[in-house]
């Protein structure tokens, strides 16, 4: 093939997946037109083995504007985060839109699916073959850092066998799910897997993730915006979770259930830990050593309990945290869930506990003899419990539906000062937030919450 790409530019550039190196590269297309493709890098590629790539076409409506009719942003951002934790890495963002056939006749395609017609019926009908991307502007992007073979992030058999063709030893297959509420999803799935050669969940044997059959169902569905599976990293964890706490505890332990990030799925899955709340019969001596000891096997687990007369004497008004969980074990009856001016409540109690801690520490920042890091770290948790414990119950006593993904929320809302704290916490594990950034935000948090204590306070 005749090299028909040009490097053209590169630069560093700080993103809230960590910083890379961006490199354009421009193409002379056989139609005359011309295009400028991009790399991503992290870290030193160059005649590297194995390097984690993820090869990713261009998306306008997913990437740029979050349409929910596919996943493509969500896995734009998921490999990024990807090769920001591997620390090295190349992601290829080619200008093919809507599998090649271009953003109008995508739109065209949006309108028939709206009659029912799957994607790829949808481009038939248009005079378009299912798929007419083609990866060889990808293949000469890798060997120009003469990259030795690479591990791709995909689910897409095509993509591999298009890149071995063209020269690119694909040493291994990385596999990408994403669990956000996008439409239509087991279509969509269904529709990649049997048409398109795509592979879910890195299982062969799995058709498609099933929302319906839940393993660890929410509580209560209907409070939840919409419903969400479960990511695997979750489940298999909560799986390990529960088989150490029936060994220690057998029918003592009656319920068992999964709160916080990593039930919802929004937060950054490999560093949030996995809060559990657990009910029993009765608690001895041992308990907090037992506890103590499946701690220690798995560090990432925290956990709130209490017995089953304990929870029974527990305030009505402070039981909400029970119902925004899932069920990973058992079948304790909660009670009644409470009732929206309980909800206003517990939505008070977290704003003004949250506010009492934000002044103080925002007074501290200002203290140039102060440990920063300290500082950063008490940010960090004050920002998490904006988000989890105020933002999502202020939701749902004003809207009547708790969002589970941070996607979801901004389906509610269109608060800048929300969205500014999220990408804030967003940034936090990919080191993209400064201190003046943390301090915005908590100043803001401290904002929000004055309005809210002032419009509903009694």
């Amino acid at each position: 093939m005749v090299n028909r790409l040009t490097h053209e530019s590169d630069c560093i550039i700080p993103t809230n997946r960590g910083e890379y190196r961006i490199h354009i590269f421009g193409e002379d297309a056989p139609d005359n037109s011309r295009k400028e493709h991009i790399a991503l890098v992290r870290g030193d590629i160059m005649n590297k083995s194995s390097v984690l790539t993820r090869v990713h076409s261009e998306c306008c409506t997913g990437d740029v504007f979050g349409c929910q009719r596919c996943d493509c942003q969500d896995q734009l951002h998921a490999s990024m985060e990807m090769i920001r934790r591997r620390a090295e890495g190349i992601l290829i963002y080619l200008r093919q839109e809507g599998r090649g056939i271009g953003l109008s006749e995508k739109l065209k395609a949006y309108n028939l699916q709206d009659t029912g017609l799957d994607t790829v019926e949808a481009n038939h009908i248009l005079g378009f073959d299912s798929d007419l991307r083609e990866y060889s502007i990808a293949a000469e992007i890798i060997k120009y850092f003469n990259i030795r073979s690479i591990s791709l992030i995909t689910n897409n058999i095509n993509k591999i066998n298009n890149l071995k063709e063209n020269g690119i030893s694909v040493e291994s297959r990385v596999p990408i799910v994403i669990h956000s509420p996008i439409v239509d999803r087991n279509l969509l799935f269904n529709t990649k897997q049997k048409k398109l050669g795509h592979i879910f969940d890195g299982l062969d044997e799995i058709d498609v993730i099933d929302d319906t059959n839940d393993q660890f169902p929410l509580i209560s569905p209907h409070l939840f915006h919409k419903p969400a599976p479960l990511p695997r990293i979750s489940e298999e964890y909560s799986k390990a979770i529960l088989n150490k706490l029936q060994i220690e505890f057998g029918e003592n332990l009656l319920m068992v259930l999964l709160q916080g990030s990593n039930m919802r799925g929004d937060g950054s899955i490999n560093d949030s830990d996995f809060d559990y709340i657990l009910i029993f019969k009765h608690t001895n001596k041992g308990l907090n050593s037992k506890l103590s000891k499946i701690k220690l096997d798995l560090p990432r687990s925290n956990f709130l309990y209490l017995t089953e007369a304990e929870y029974k004497a527990y305030p009505r008004n402070m039981r909400l945290q029970f119902f925004l969980t899932r069920k990973v074990y058992g079948e304790f009856h909660l009670g009644q869930i409470p009732s929206r001016s309980e909800i206003l409540e517990t939505a008070l109690n977290f704003a003004v506990q949250i506010k009492d801690s934000i002044r103080p520490l925002l007074f501290e920042f200002l203290e140039v003899s102060n440990d920063k890091s300290t500082l950063i770290n008490r940010a960090h948790i004050c920002l998490k419990r904006v988000d989890d414990c105020f933002i999502r119950t202020a939701c749902l006593y004003i809207t009547g539906k708790y969002p589970l993904h941070r996607s979801q929320l901004q389906e509610i809302t269109n608060s800048k000062s929300i969205h500014q704290i999220q990408n804030v916490i967003s940034g936090w594990y990919s080191g993209t937030v400064s201190v003046r950034d943390i301090c915005e935000a908590l100043a803001e948090s401290d904002r929000l919450l004055s309005v809210f204590i002032r419009k509903y306070s009694k």
